[in-house]
């Protein structure tokens, strides 16, 4: 799997600054994941991409957010852990029920295509009952004393029960048309 640095904002040249996988901010989303039959504030937890630094150091994810919610999706928690097997995928619970930690360690593995990297995982959940989503996430980090942010391209859309996923999706695509067009 190829690493393909996302976009990054900061002033520190020399300051360490996180990647994550197939982040893809010209072509479209890295990734769509749309869950169907998902209800409000029940967690939704997705996993198993990659993240690494350009360079030794360490860097502390302090925040995450979505990145054009619609319909109150909120992201309930975040964590990491090493990434030595495979990758979380999807499931119906917490985090820390899959064995990620409640608080994110720092990253501090170094992008190498031989060295394991660590695993990003975030739970999503919506307010309401009704289909929810967000165009991608925005991790605002720590490194080295100063803040920066990275935009991840993950579409997620959580379908209401009685929006299957087809309807769910080309309703997501009319309302960013749309909200592109204003």
């Amino acid at each position: 799997m190829a690493v393909v640095p996302a976009v990054i904002s900061g002033c520190g040249t020399f300051d360490p600054h996180l990647i994550v996988n197939g982040t893809s901010y010209s072509d479209g989303p890295a990734a769509i994941v749309m869950l169907p039959d998902t209800l409000a504030h029940r967690p939704y937890s997705l996993g198993g991409w990659n993240m690494c630094l350009d360079r030794p150091g360490s860097a502390t994810i302090t925040k995450v957010e979505p990145i054009r919610p619609y319909n109150d999706i909120v992201i309930q928690a975040f964590s990491s852990r090493p990434h030595a097997g495979p990758g979380l995928g999807n499931a119906e619970k917490p985090l820390t029920e899959l064995g990620f930690p409640a608080r994110s360690p720092a990253v501090t593995t170094v992008c190498d295509e031989n060295d394991p990297h660590t695993e990003l995982a975030l739970q999503y959940g919506k307010t309401r009952d009704d289909s929810a989503g967000a165009e991608g996430v925005r991790i605002t980090y720590t490194s080295a004393g100063r803040r920066h942010t990275v935009d991840f391209h993950l579409r997620v859309l959580l379908c209401a029960p009685d929006d299957p996923v087809e309807r769910c999706g080309k309703t997501y695509e009319e309302l960013q048309t749309s909200s592109d067009d204003d």
